[in-house]
């Protein structure tokens, strides 16, 4: 085991992630830093030497320091599993400890994914331990990379504006059905549950469609800043966020809950994880069928349940303040950050 010169009882550890302005984290993180090009979402660009700046910085506080809290998925080439992967190539005693922490990896086919698989094999003799999103995720993430399950946390997700006394104003919901995002959508289903409802406006926040000609004339669609974004789902009637169902990792989760916290009706395609945040309580969890959509929509925006749906909005709301903010995520990630520390 390395002790590094700068460890103290406050137990600093060095880390890719921000910290998300939580003061207890921010006390104990060490910033390794990189380019925020890096975190521009959408990715549209590739930024080779951003990325192997950031490569060689892992390595370098790998080799220095003895705690490292390493994010998942930035980048194209994810330099930091590049790194990590790397990292696991060391004897066990020069190695430090790694937190692995954010959204996990979709495997290829193919070449790909024989690639994807050596990739993760070094990389997890580097990593102390995995730190997912959902604790539905545990389970399949180690059936997928072959990694033991006791090494795997799940620290939930959270919602950056959730915060006690926040006062939501009321927002008088508009006519169009809000939907968006990129990664991991289906938006074929929806698409067509909109040409069942001519008379219902869509607006699409994606990128994801603007190859296409032949959208209905009840479907907008096209990327937006992230406060239109905002704005649009505050005013939107309901929030369908239509994923894909044959994915190992959960997906969405800015959407939903940024629903959830404006009082918004959430619908959700049944896939991996939603459970976790959404219920019958809180949101509708579909099928993913144009139909389950058509009946969703139908119901949540018939005047005749106004008041279920208003209720079902406050527990989403609740649910968010009382479980998805970013101090209770901080809580769990700094509780698997101090796992590193507990036998030394």
């Amino acid at each position: 085991m390395r002790i590094s010169a700068d460890r103290t009882d406050d137990r600093y550890f060095f880390t890719t992630v921000g910290g998300w302005g939580d003061e207890r984290f921010l006390n104990r993180a060490r910033p390794i830093p990189f380019s925020k090009k890096l975190d521009k979402i959408p990715r549209t660009k590739f930024y080779p030497l951003a990325e192997f700046a950031l490569f060689q910085r892992v390595l370098l506080a790998a080799l220095r320091h003895d705690v490292l809290l390493l994010f998942s998925s930035r980048g194209y080439l994810k330099p930091e599993l590049l790194a990590t992967a790397v990292i696991g190539l060391l004897p066990r005693f020069l190695r430090p400890r790694i937190i692995f922490y954010g959204e996990m990896f979709e495997p290829n086919s193919g070449l790909r994914r024989w690639l994807e698989r050596g990739l993760m094999r070094l990389a997890n003799r580097g990593v102390f331990r995995f730190a997912l999103h959902s604790h539905a995720e545990i389970l399949v993430f180690a059936q997928t990379w072959h990694i033991d399950p006791a090494k795997i946390r799940a620290t939930g997700f959270f919602n950056k504006h959730a915060k006690p006394d926040t006062v939501i104003p009321h927002q008088q919901r508009e006519r169009h059905i809000f939907a968006g995002g990129t990664s991991f959508r289906n938006y074929e289903p929806l698409i067509a549950a909109a040409r069942l409802m001519p008379n219902t406006d869509f607006v699409i926040c994606t990128n994801r469609l603007d190859d296409r000609t032949d959208l209905p004339p009840n479907v907008r669609a096209g990327l937006v800043s992230p406060d239109e974004y905002d704005r649009l789902i505050a005013t939107a009637a309901a929030v369908v966020v239509p994923l894909q169902q044959d994915v190992h990792r959960i997906t969405g989760m800015l959407t939903y809950l940024q629903a959830m916290w404006m009082k918004k009706p959430v619908i959700v395609s049944d896939t991996l994880g939603a459970r976790e945040y959404i219920d019958a309580q809180t949101g509708l969890i579909v099928d993913g069928s144009p139909e389950s959509y058509v009946d969703a929509i139908r119901f949540v925006t018939d005047p005749a349940q106004t008041a279920v749906i208003d209720a079902m909005c406050q527990r989403a709301h609740d649910t968010v303040l009382d479980q998805f903010t970013v101090a209770h995520h901080v809580d769990k990630l700094l509780a698997v950050v101090d796992e590193a520390f507990a036998d030394w």
